[in-house]
């Protein structure tokens, strides 16, 4: 066990001194996930500040009505930046030039028209560029006048029954319907929750999915001081030491094991410091998770190493091996966007079982929840080290 430790306490060293791999293995991740963080900062605060206008060309309290539905809605205030502007043609410029997504113009004759019971039309002016956000400010809008609309209709009733529009002359008043309620009953509203999961915020998603990816790229680097050795006859010599292969390669894995784990330590450290990424109440899961996939690395190590007989062949063959384990296991889009024809892969890939289980426990899931999806990556670790050992040439 001496044996073992002192080999891989030698490999650690080692490779906290290659500042490509501290570069490759902490600050692009990190990197990375204050990237995507700032890109989707505005998805999570909910401000997009979409910028529309409105043109309100109607004298009467119609077009009033809907400015101040759409200007004062709570619900989309975080959504859009709305100017109110006099002009329609400085709208359409603004449109046209882009400083504007979209705006909404408002006939001269709506009162008119609604008050005729006439139909009205509302003009808006998109700009074709931004579709997505133009086609966010049509619905809002349509759906605005539709409850407007309501409103307008229901008003006009009631006027009418205050009236008496509704009764036929000459008529005598009908009396109301019996209900079997008392006379001054009222209508009580309640308020009710629905209780939904836990969501994860995108920034954790892509916290949980960049530690998952990066985990595994600890086995390139274990690969190469593995290869570096055999090319420089280090290996050689230390097999004519009283250490035996399994001593050897078991002592370089525990090193690549002793990587992984701290290199999970900092991320999970870095991500809830710098970006209050938010992993969880159980630790103990994010911890069982992080090892086994820091243990899937060491075994993809010894897979590369019985793979490539030299660190170009790995520099090929590790980053392709883990963007197909990453694209297929969520690392890059959540896996219920990816084409059903590489849903099959997810099964083999230790970043899926790790990412899934990462946004399990996010969820409130457990250490006992987690388990199984913890045994998966073991398992999988265990068949790549298994092969590696199989197929590794020490000369």
């Amino acid at each position: 066990m001496r044996l073992l430790l002192t080999i891989a306490r030698k490999d650690f060293t080692l490779l906290l001194r290659d500042k490509a791999a501290v570069l490759v293995l902490i600050a692009m991740p990190l990197a990375l996930v204050f990237i995507l963080g700032s890109a989707l900062g505005n998805l999570e605060s909910g401000d997009f500040g979409i910028k529309v206008a409105i043109v309100n060309e109607d004298a009467g309290e119609v077009g009033g009505y809907i400015v101040e539905g759409l200007v004062q809605a709570e619900q989309i205030e975080d959504l859009f930046d709305i100017a109110v502007l006099d002009d329609a043609a400085e709208a359409r410029r603004d449109v046209e030039r882009g400083d504007l997504v979209a705006a909404l113009v408002i006939p001269g004759d709506t009162s008119a028209r609604v008050g005729a019971r006439r139909p009205v039309t509302l003009e808006v002016l998109q700009d074709p560029g931004s579709p997505l956000g133009s086609g966010v400010w049509v619905g809002v809008v349509k759906a605005a006048v539709s409850y407007a609309s309501s409103d307008l209709v229901l008003g006009q009733a009631l006027a009418a029954e205050l009236s008496g529009d509704a009764v036929a002359p000459g008529a005598p008043p009908s009396a109301p319907p019996s209900t079997g309620l008392p006379e001054r009953t009222g209508i009580r509203v309640t308020n009710a929750e629905a209780e939904t999961e836990r969501s994860v915020s995108m920034i954790s998603y892509f916290s949980a999915a960049m530690t998952a990816m990066f985990l595994l790229f600890g086995s390139m680097f274990g690969a190469f001081a593995f290869v570096k050795e055999r090319r420089e006859q280090t290996l050689a010599r230390m097999l004519a030491s009283p250490a035996n292969r399994i001593q050897i390669v078991g002592g370089k894995g525990l090193g690549i094991l002793f990587i992984g784990i701290a290199q999970f330590v900092v991320l999970v450290a870095g991500t809830t410091v710098l970006f209050r990424v938010d992993w969880g109440e159980s630790m103990p899961a994010i911890l069982l998770l992080g090892a086994t996939g820091a243990l899937a690395a060491t075994g993809l190590a010894m897979t590369l190493a019985a793979l490539g007989k030299t660190e170009r062949a790995i520099g090929g063959i590790a980053p392709a091996l883990i963007m197909l384990f990453a694209a297929t296991g969520g690392s890059m889009i959540p896996v219920d966007q990816l084409p059903g024809w590489l849903k099959p892969l997810q099964v083999i890939s230790p970043t899926y079982w790790t990412l899934d289980g990462f946004l399990d426990v996010m969820q409130g899931s457990t250490f006992v929840d987690i388990a199984p999806k913890a045994g998966a990556v073991a398992l999988i670790a265990v068949l790549l080290y298994a092969f590696g050992m199989w197929r590794l040439s020490y000369e």
